[in-house]
């Protein structure tokens, strides 16, 4: 093993004997590498025993690699430190004594599927609407308890808002028997009830205490309350606990990540010593200050200054496109240039962005530069549930023949056309030698089916028809809106009201902008839309020498690096996300999203935002993000397509060719701003409503006489079309 490579502070790390310790690791400053050394230093200068350590990190490949790591550090053969995730970690734990808890130890786990199936199943015991109180919403606030370590006993259902969350409070002691009674854990489970174990049972607690003599958590910043609290009592008689993580890089919120955890350490262990880990190994100079000039603006976080020998490297480059079009154009030109003249490899560059709707386009574009792409962190849009459905729904408009497509959709959303019901359609179907769909016309009068399944099946034949006529008299967009109205699929997920279910909707909504500019290439028939998107997945398949790109989302792209990143779609709006904009604490998480996109680049920076986007099928404008304002006009040159030659940034014209300008400053051309009597209303204006509470503007329409106005409020709100003249707003 050879500490001689690291540097002061990583030696301190390596090298800290007892007590808790806290190292504050920033980007690309080598924490894998301390906290594997940490290991190898621990055993072998230490002399403790490998089993005596306890390693938790988030990901079960994060995990294989540190036990890799380690075992080539010391040559380990026989015992090896305890390296899992806290979720593996914690069914080792209840495999061996979770039947002190009244269960028994060969327990069944639930899948998501499983669990909205037993949700389900007591909703119907207690008689709760399916409609009133979407299941998936109810699992997902039981989930919410349980990561804050809230069993059915710790809830006050007094204190509860009227609502979902009420209704998830009432049903969840019902949900737990259900689970014991079937002698199932669900996922979160594994957690919760590994912690009641720790801490309903001392003498098994003070056991495991004494057999971990050090724990060390990675990635800290993204535990939650109940993996917190699984930390203290393991940890409680020894103290020897070293947590490493970086509080700029905490960026799961919306999944239970708590960074107070992190803030309030020194607190919860009195003593601790924290070492910062500061200099950055990754990242060129320029990308470093870009990145920590957008971070550093947060009050929520421990000062620290991230710094490297690197070179300088090249500026950031900021480009400002028309549209969405324009900037994919940009991003795969630059990507060629790379490829070609410089000899970047395609997977060791990297685009990314805020929302998965937003690939649509950006796959589209690299289709026709014959670009191969990967979608890292979800499938490519033509292969996203929502839109195979939907797009199944028109094919069967198109082809009443197409029986795959038609299974697809018949029970989607659920119609009460259960499966028996469809195999003896089916068993029909072959006997006769007819399509699906005439086996369903067929089954009023051969009474293949119930009285009741009957009358669902004419339902949705009539749905059939419907979406039929609309087709033969409209063109591929008015089918759309139709198919998501009449089939209510929309209605479906906007009652399941979970994120999952509003990335949908987003995915949903970017599918009419395809349609749309699909009609406006020429395309406009229903079958050339449908060919173009059937294509996409036997191109989606080529095999490159170059490698292929990456695509994700700036959540998936933590612990990646890339020697050029471009970061698309910087816009208020997107980035930060309108959901954000009016809460400070999802604002700064915003931030410090942008600044895990900026640290994942080694050599180059690109971010580029659009000045127009296609959304819902209409075009809107769009305000450069509020983060770009925060750069220093020395590490980052701009460019724009040339429609922009003309407008002025910071008192300057910025012509077509002309990039640099000393400081960035929100444009003030008129698409983004309309002056009225009560003042000037711009994308990103943030405002007050009587009623609404503050909210920001998304959107402008119309003129200072007749402004309208689409502003996004804190929840329970949301999205508001308003009138300026009528609305009563106070500017802010």
């Amino acid at each position: 093993m050879n500490l001689e490579s690291l540097n002061s502070q990583q030696l301190q790390a390596v090298c800290h004997s007892d007590g808790p310790l806290m190292v504050v690791a920033g980007a690309g400053s080598g924490k894998t590498r301390v906290i594997t050394c940490r290991i190898a230093n621990l055993i072998k200068e230490k002399r403790f025993s490998p089993e005596s350590i306890l390693a938790i990190t988030f990901t079960n490949k994060a995990a294989g690699e540190m036990k890799e790591r380690v075992r080539n550090m010391l040559d380990l053969r026989g015992a090896s430190p305890w390296v899992s995730t806290f979720h593996s970690f914690c069914l080792r734990i209840l495999r061996k004594h979770i039947s002190e808890l009244g269960f028994s130890n060969d327990f069944a786990i639930y899948d998501t599927q499983d669990q909205l199936t037993l949700i389900k199943q007591c909703m119907k015991a207690t008689e709760t609407s399916t409609d009133a109180f979407p299941p998936k919403t109810l699992l997902n606030h039981i989930g919410g308890f349980k990561n804050n370590f809230l069993m059915p006993k710790d809830l006050n259902l007094d204190e509860m808002p009227y609502g979902h969350q009420l209704k998830a409070a009432d049903l969840y002691p019902i949900y737990q028997a259900a689970l014991k009674k079937n002698n199932a854990l669900d996922f979160d489970d594994l957690l919760v009830l590994a912690g009641m174990l720790f801490q309903e049972a001392p003498s098994l607690r003070a056991y495991y205490n004494e057999k971990f003599q050090h724990i060390l958590v990675d990635e800290f910043q993204d535990t939650n309350a109940v993996q917190y609290k699984l930390v203290r009592l393991l940890s409680e008689s020894q103290k020897n606990i070293c947590v490493v993580g970086d509080d700029d890089q905490s960026i799961y919120r919306w999944r239970g990540a708590n960074i107070e955890n992190i803030l309030k350490f020194e607190n919860d262990y009195p003593g601790t010593t924290v070492i910062k880990l500061e200099e950055n190994y990754r990242s060129t100079q320029n990308i470093l200050k870009a990145a920590g000039s957008v971070v550093k603006e947060n009050r929520n976080r421990k000062d620290k200054t991230l710094w490297t020998q690197n070179e300088a490297g090249s500026p950031v480059l900021c480009y400002r496109a028309k549209d969405e079009i324009d900037e994919s154009d940009f991003v795969c030109q630059k990507i060629q240039s790379l490829n070609s003249d410089e000899g970047f490899s395609l997977n060791d560059m990297a685009i990314l962005y805020r929302t998965n709707a937003q690939s649509r386009v950006l796959e589209d574009v690299l289709r026709r530069y014959g670009l191969p792409y990967q979608v890292i962190g979800g499938l490519r849009f033509y292969e996203r549930k929502e839109i195979k459905d939907v797009l199944a729904y028109m094919r069967v408009v198109l082809n009443p023949s197409d029986s795959v497509s038609l299974k697809r959709i018949i029970n989607v959303p659920v119609r009460g056309i259960g499966k028996t019901s469809l195999e003896k359609i089916e068993r029909y179907c072959r006997d006769k030698g007819v399509t699906l769909l005439e086996g369903l016309r067929d089954n009023a009068q051969a009474r293949l089916t119930t009285s009741a399944a009957g009358k669902k099946i004419s339902q949705f034949l009539q749905m059939v028809d419907e979406l039929d006529a609309t087709f033969r008299q409209g063109n591929p967009l008015e089918l759309l809106t139709e198919v998501i109205d009449r089939s209510g699929y929309g209605e479906m997920l906007k009652k399941e009201n979970t994120r999952e279910s509003k990335g949908r909707i987003e995915n949903l909504n970017e599918l009419f902008s395809a349609v749309e500019q699909s009609i406006e290439n020429g395309e406009d028939s229903l079958q050339e839309f449908l060919d173009s998107a059937s294509l996409v997945a036997d191109l989606d398949n080529l095999d490159d020498e170059r490698g292929v790109l990456p695509l994700m989302t700036l959540h998936t792209c933590k612990g990646l690096e890339f020697s050029s990143v471009f970061v698309v779609g910087m816009e208020n709006g997107l980035l930060p996300h309108a959901s954000s904009m009016s809460e400070p604490e999802e604002y700064e998480e915003e931030r410090r999203l942008c600044y895990v996109g900026f640290t994942r680049a080694r050599k180059k920076l690109f971010v580029t935002h659009a000045r127009q986007r296609r959304i819902y099928g209409n075009i809107f404008n769009y305000q450069p993000s509020d983060f770009l304002l925060s750069i220093p006009g020395e590490v980052m040159t701009r460019e724009a397509s040339g429609f922009n030659t003309g407008i002025e940034l910071n008192g300057k014209k910025l012509s077509e060719g002309s990039s640099k300008t000393p400081s960035y400053k929100k444009y003030s051309d008129d698409a983004y701003s309309i002056e009225t009597k009560d003042g000037t209303y711009s994308i990103g204006t943030k405002v007050l409503h009587a009623k609404f509470g503050s909210g920001i503007v998304l959107n402008l329409s119309g003129n200072e006489e007749n402004l309208g106005l689409e502003v996004f409020f804190k929840a329970p709100y949301g999205k508001k079309k308003l009138s300026a003249n009528h609305a009563k707003l106070i500017i802010l």
